[in-house]
């Protein structure tokens, strides 16, 4: 009900089918770096968020898409049809309440615009299928990878302060950035 497809991605809600898969990605040292500020989380943690997901879209229609590569991918990594190489989507920002857009990849995709590739089809069915007023995101100050993507899907840097005691930049999109955004990349290309 809620996959999205991309051109070379199928975004399907996250699943407990999805644990392993996803609990490597959030153990590997490269990901879990920035994601869960390097501690290694247990599988009974990566199984919480997982079950935080599957409530949010039954409750609010979002959450979490665990990202999976098609067979015609043009990575230039070889893949496994249907392999689950990151993650996008939204929860809830815990200090306004408003979805906070998360990601992440394995680091042998790092670079190829997958994650872009997802955070447009999530950005775009947050603003047309549950009317999203407001999409916020957050990364510690030097992860400037996270804040190119960020500025590649139209966000625009709203401060910079500590947050769990980090230096953190926030970043945000309303639906008319985000047109204004399409509109200015069709007239680029």
């Amino acid at each position: 009900m809620y996959e999205l497809d991309t051109e070379r991605l199928r975004l399907t809600p996250f699943t407990m089918d999805h644990l392993d898969a996803l609990h490597a990605l959030w153990t590997d040292p490269d990901v879990r770096r920035y994601l869960w500020d390097g501690e290694v989380i247990s599988r009974e943690r990566a199984a919480e968020v997982i079950a935080d997901s599957e409530r949010n879209f039954a409750q609010r229609g979002f959450g979490f898409y665990a990202m999976l590569l098609g067979s015609d991918d043009s990575t230039d990594v070889a893949v496994r049809e249907n392999e689950v190489v990151g993650f996008c989507g939204y929860r809830v920002f815990e200090d306004s309440g408003e979805p906070e857009l998360l990601y992440g990849i394995l680091p042998r995709y790092w670079g190829k615009g997958l994650v872009t590739e997802a955070g447009h089809a999530v950005i775009r069915d947050g603003f047309e299928r549950n009317g999203f007023s407001r999409i916020i995101a957050a990364t510690d100050t030097p992860n400037q990878s996270s804040v190119k993507v960020m500025q590649r899907l139209g966000m625009v840097f709203l401060k910079r302060g500590k947050f769990h005691g980090l230096d953190t930049v926030f970043f945000e999109l309303t639906p008319d950035d985000y047109a204004a955004h399409q509109a200015l990349g069709a007239r680029h290309s």
